[in-house]
């Protein structure tokens, strides 16, 4: 992957640097930066290779990673291919090493010092609303929030949220940017969540904490895919974090990942904020996953972080909807109560900066297309939740998870969110019948 890292610069040196190092001055645990190196590689090629993900793109995931523990990671090639696949919803990748001559240190020149904070606790920031809520159980550790700017956006508004309600005489916010290698355009964050973890363990080794928290929602981390063309992500599935954990096992590094939301729905997780976070709900977070530059978004006005039409932007709507807070979740781009293709073309002619009536109705149409997708995904998840039929659809194998009490508990949550769907399509606001 020469066109964006190579053997003098490499992903380690380019990330890093003394303003998100901490207490760091001089660190060599090699297998720890040839982990992070090899996350860096894959998640780079998945963020900016254009693809018909529908088709096998193995030559085009084709990479080669220079590694200082070489026969380490040999050995792992098939278990993280195996995790790629199954985080990138069935794409094949070729991961290879190659001979890395050099240990791989960081020195910053600096003396060493006695670290300033006793950290005891690794929590991801991502500027989304889970995390955000995340922060409410983090108040009595000593945490470092570990922000990976995937986008600017995302990025400021992690700042936001740490530097408003987290005490920072007893926790620190790391941020690290994403490389953009004068390249515009990402075409997608489904490996977003391997870098966050990624950009943790330099400080999990440093500071001997052994566990990365990720606060995300049940229901988004169980993302059924269903029988339609819908693609889902599974960066947060307890799947995946149990490949990771067994690659790190396998590898040497001794940290687990967990969710501690995962039997909670997005509308629990809401439920746990005091209210002297509502305003930073509504003005400091991101929840949606469509990139905010595709060209039907281009009539969005300052304030519209949301796009309103992605799984993401909709799973947020029935959470705060079952909150009764849609007055701090109203800055989407297409408002809530739309769906009909009519009602959306009139909105779309209302907002229009080009007043080209053409390009506004192919906007409102795309938009009709995918907000339509999205609610036929929820009421399809629904009707499966009352079936039991939802079970064909989640892999809850129980070497996922270390509570016995798992299946009831993933049950319950099920229940619960049938339940915040119903309450969501019978007050949605529409000028005719959505039945379930």
């Amino acid at each position: 992957m020469d066109e964006f890292f190579n053997e003098t610069n490499l992903p380690y040196k380019l990330h890093f640097n003394d303003s998100n190092l901490l207490d760091i001055t001089f660190y060599d645990n090699s297998v720890v930066l040839d982990m992070f190196d090899t996350i860096s590689y894959i998640c780079y090629k998945d963020f900016y290779t254009k693809r018909d993900e529908d088709v096998n793109n193995k030559n085009k995931l084709n990479i080669e990673v220079p590694v200082y523990n070489y026969d380490i990671f040999c050995k792992c090639k098939e278990k993280l291919e195996y995790l790629i696949k199954f985080m990138t919803n069935g794409e094949i990748w070729n991961i290879n090493f190659k001979k890395y001559n050099s240990k791989k240190i960081i020195d910053t020149g600096k003396l060493p010092l006695p670290p300033v904070i006793k950290y005891n606790s690794i929590a991801l920031l991502s500027g989304g609303l889970d995390a955000l809520a995340g922060t409410v159980f983090e108040k009595e550790n000593k945490t470092i929030y570990v922000t990976f700017g995937t986008n600017d956006i995302e990025g400021s508004n992690a700042s936001k949220v740490y530097d408003k309600i987290i005490d920072s005489s007893n926790s620190s916010h790391v941020y690290i940017k994403k490389n953009k290698f004068n390249l515009d355009e990402q075409y997608t964050e489904r490996t977003r969540s391997l870098m966050f973890i990624g950009c943790c363990l330099i400080f999990c080794d440093f500071y001997k904490i052994n566990t990365i928290k990720i606060y995300e929602n049940g229901i988004m981390s169980l993302n059924p895919k269903f029988n339609f063309s819908r693609r889902v992500t599974k960066t947060t599935n307890q799947k995946t974090l149990f490949l990771i954990n067994q690659l790190f096992k396998e590898i040497g590094i001794n940290v687990h990942i967990e969710n501690p939301f995962k039997y909670m729905t997005k509308a629990d997780v809401i439920s746990v904020m005091p209210s002297s976070y509502y305003d930073i709900i509504l003005n400091d977070t991101r929840t949606c996953s469509k990139n905010p530059g595709i060209i039907h978004f281009s009539n969005k006005t300052t304030g519209n972080f949301h796009c309103g039409v992605c799984i993401a932007c909709i799973l947020r709507q029935i959470g705060t909807f079952n909150n009764s807070l849609q007055e701090y979740d109203n800055n989407y781009l297409l408002p809530i109560e739309l769906y009909k293709l009519k009602d959306i073309e009139n909105h779309e002619e209302k907002i229009s900066k080009t007043g080209n009536a053409k390009q506004d109705k192919i906007k409102a149409k795309y938009k009709y297309l995918e907000k339509k997708s999205l609610l036929e995904y929820y009421k399809t998840f629904y009707r499966n939740i009352k079936s039991g039929k939802i079970y064909n659809y989640i892999d809850l194998n129980k070497k996922y998870y270390n509570d016995n009490d798992y299946y009831d508990r993933i049950n319950k949550m099920l229940k619960k969110f049938s339940k915040e769907l119903e309450n969501y399509f019978d007050n949605l606001k529409t000028s005719g019948n959505m039945s379930r």
